[in-house]
């Protein structure tokens, strides 16, 4: 699954029906029974690369949003199918799907519960992932696809107690809003205004995160006073807290 871009990958999991499944009047919840045996034939199917299920289903003005937000097209997507190389051993379960059903049009969404072993080391990733199909001519076909990985926290590490120490204080942002930076045992938290205390968890020794939330990295770092400032950064965007003296 990592042989091709990380995005072709799992839209592998978008979901291939057969011809009878995809032309059938079945009723809705033997509709959505047959979907979910055939999503889990195509993720059995990915090492392969087949091309041909994808071209049967995808609309031909079919869009595709992937992780990067970038956009692609069918043709941008089927080209980037490949087997896995050698070395690598990959499997995806569909988990959690959820079926909306309204005359014409199918919304599928599910998560794909990804296992990539790479030469022997093995990775964990979940992506949702919501399909929508449309009816054409009495066949079923993807119209919209959209995949984001949910982000998940690495694992915290130990931080002296010293260093953590020196982090300690009351961060600005403006005069309303504030954080409050305490050391609790071996941990470090913060309370914002108008907020409960959340700890913070250790990736490095001045690297952070929300347990909650492991999109945004909390970071220390001295400015040209050798005051510390905290910086937190989500997508490549920082907003900066300044330590008061």
């Amino acid at each position: 699954m990592k042989s091709i871009p990380k995005y072709c990958a799992f839209l592998l999991v978008a979901g291939f029906f057969s011809s009878e499944v995809l032309r059938g009047q079945d009723s809705d919840e033997d509709l959505f029974r047959q979907m979910l045996r055939k999503e889990q034939q195509l993720v059995d199917a990915i090492a392969a690369g087949d091309t041909a299920v994808w071209l049967d289903v995808l609309h031909g003005d079919c869009l595709i949003a992937v992780e990067d937000g970038k956009m692609l097209s069918r043709s941008e997507f089927v080209s980037g199918l490949r087997p896995l190389p050698a070395g690598f051993k990959g499997r995806i379960t569909i988990i959690e799907p959820m079926f909306r059903r309204h005359e014409n049009t199918l919304v599928v969404s599910f998560i794909d519960d990804e296992f990539l072993e790479l030469f022997g080391q093995e990775i964990h990733t979940q992506y949702r992932q919501t399909n929508t199909w449309e009816k054409f001519a009495g066949r079923w076909q993807i119209i919209a696809m959209q995949l984001f990985e949910i982000p998940k926290n690495p694992p915290p590490v130990a931080v002296a107690k010293s260093v953590l120490a020196g982090y300690v204080g009351t961060y600005v942002l403006s005069e309303e809003r504030k954080c409050v930076i305490t050391v609790e045992g071996d941990s470090l938290f913060a309370q914002k205004s108008g907020r409960p205390k959340e700890a913070l968890l250790a990736e490095a020794d001045n690297t952070f995160f929300w347990k909650n939330d492991g999109r945004v990295r909390v970071m220390f770092m001295k400015d040209d006073g050798e005051r510390f400032r905290m910086i937190e950064r989500r997508a490549g965007e920082d907003v900066v807290w300044k330590k008061e003296p």
